[in-house]
């Protein structure tokens, strides 16, 4: 496998993600889009594991941190899902361009799956097949629970766990429908969902069914948010592999 950090200017600032590709050159390119207090990694390398999956199957990845995001420019306080949105097409345009002018596959996990299904809208000509993994269409609902129950730093943020929230997050989510326009993509879509995930439940990923016309649910039994058990990360691989090569 050969990586290669890369460096993307969006409106200014820099993210910064890396390149994944096989020795001997890709058939495909694979842009993941991580969750919320992510990375291009992912919690216990969900993203890592997944890149040496589609790597072995001779599928490039491109994984970005957004801005505010682990080795980003920005503050986390200061990330937005306008900035989520803006990262997510600098990159999907960035792995066109990699793939000679062709069309990419998009991953999306949790918030990262949200954004990813907007981008089926947004990046639609872009895209030949959409994996989302426990899609967090519900996030202004999330947010709004993290501002209720966690304690004020200020009058425009909350503290969870060490990161600052700031209200502008909470914001840019209050006027999005976050399924509009989704019927309009006819291509094959994954949805992979823990049965026992407690941050994104499954009638909220199951959802997403009902708008796209060609689309595999797969729950995965027994698995967390994270698919944080061996099994768990063999079969949501598995699943993805099967998908993209087939």
């Amino acid at each position: 496998m050969k990586i290669c950090y890369k460096e993307l200017n969006v409106n200014g600032y820099i993210i910064r993600g890396l390149f994944s590709e096989p020795d001997n050159g890709y058939t495909d390119i694979a842009v993941m889009l991580h969750g919320y207090t992510g990375h291009k990694n992912e919690n216990g390398f969900l993203f890592k594991q997944i890149t040496k999956t589609l790597v072995d199957n001779n599928i490039a990845t491109l994984r970005f941190d957004y801005y505010g995001s682990g080795d980003s420019d920005g503050e986390f306080k200061d990330q937005t899902f306008t900035t989520v949105r803006n990262d997510a097409k600098a990159v999907i345009d960035e792995a066109v361009k990699l793939n000679n002018g062709k069309q990419i596959y998009l991953i999306g996990f949790s918030m990262g799956g949200a954004c990813a299904a907007r981008m089926s809208v947004e990046r639609k000509d872009a895209i030949k097949k959409l994996v989302l993994m426990s899609p967090a269409g519900d996030m202004y609902e999330i947010l709004n629970f993290v501002f209720t129950k966690n304690p004020v730093v200020d009058e425009n943020f909350v503290d969870i766990g060490g990161y600052y929230v700031g209200k502008g997050f909470l914001e840019s989510f209050k006027d999005l429908n976050m399924y509009e326009g989704l019927a309009d993509f006819d291509k094959p879509v994954l949805i992979t969902q823990g049965s026992a995930d407690l941050s994104v439940y499954p009638e909220v990923s199951k959802k997403y069914t009902n708008y796209y016309k060609d689309v595999k649910y797969v729950l995965i039994d027994g698995a967390s948010h994270c698919y944080t058990k061996v099994p768990y990360r063999k079969q949501v691989n598995e699943e993805i592999k099967n998908f993209l090569t087939k």
